[in-house]
């Protein structure tokens, strides 16, 4: 994890995907069983408690990105938008992201020059954190390595399955393919001491690391922001 020292007391932070849709009764939330979005559920309610408790919110730049829901679905999470809209949060950015990539999508770049520019650290959360988090904080310091980009673990999240870790054959087909872990795997339930098993979630924070990005955690940022 990275020292918190490294970190600018203000800061611009990115929001991948905070929408209806990865929730509850979203579209995509019912694409899996009962519960599977209950972390991303949990994340969502400390991203409006992490910006309910910044004290300087009009020096705060935003980025948010939307997939591509309809209606109800893409809607910012209700807790969140209400923050952003009650308290002085002048500079939110919206941008449209079809993929997962969010570096490639309209205006960010140019947004991410203005920080650049700004001397600003980058701070992101969002979901789902093995796909639009992982992919988009990885390209984005590829284009700009003189960022310092900071993926903060409680501000991001996946589904419930994707922190149960895997042996390597299980994971390269989630990764790889999206597919499920094979059912009663032996090398799973072994967790034999001379083979890695590591989760989704634990890879994908791995991934990001040897990319050059800090891993932190929003308790320490609220109190650099005060």
């Amino acid at each position: 994890m990275s020292s918190i020292n490294n970190i600018s007391k203000r800061f611009a932070l990115i929001l991948i995907d905070p929408q209806n849709g990865f929730v509850n009764d979203g579209c995509w939330s019912r694409m899996f069983p009962i519960g599977q979005s209950i972390p991303i559920l949990e994340t969502f309610n400390r991203i409006a408690s992490f910006l309910h408790s910044i004290s300087n919110p009009d020096s705060i730049p935003i980025l948010i990105s939307e997939t591509g829901f309809s209606h109800y679905d893409r809607q910012i999470f209700e807790p969140i938008n209400n923050e952003l809209s009650q308290r002085k949060f002048h500079s939110i950015t919206h941008t449209f992201k079809p993929h997962t990539n969010l570096s490639i999508c309209p205006g960010v770049q140019q947004w991410l020059r203005e920080q650049l520019e700004a001397k600003l650290d980058i701070v992101i959360g969002g979901c789902t954190l093995t796909s639009c988090v992982r992919d988009s904080s990885i390209q984005m310091k590829k284009k700009f390595p003189e960022l310092n980009f900071f993926v903060d673990e409680n501000l991001c999240a996946a589904r419930k399955d994707n922190y149960l870790e895997r042996c390597q054959i299980c994971l390269e087909r989630y990764m790889n393919y999206a597919l499920p872990p094979i059912e009663q795997c032996e090398n799973c339930l072994k967790k034999d001491s001379n083979q890695q098993i590591i989760s989704p979630v634990q890879l994908a924070y791995q991934q990001m690391k040897d990319a050059g990005i800090n891993i932190i955690k929003n308790s320490i940022l609220i109190n650099q922001s005060l």
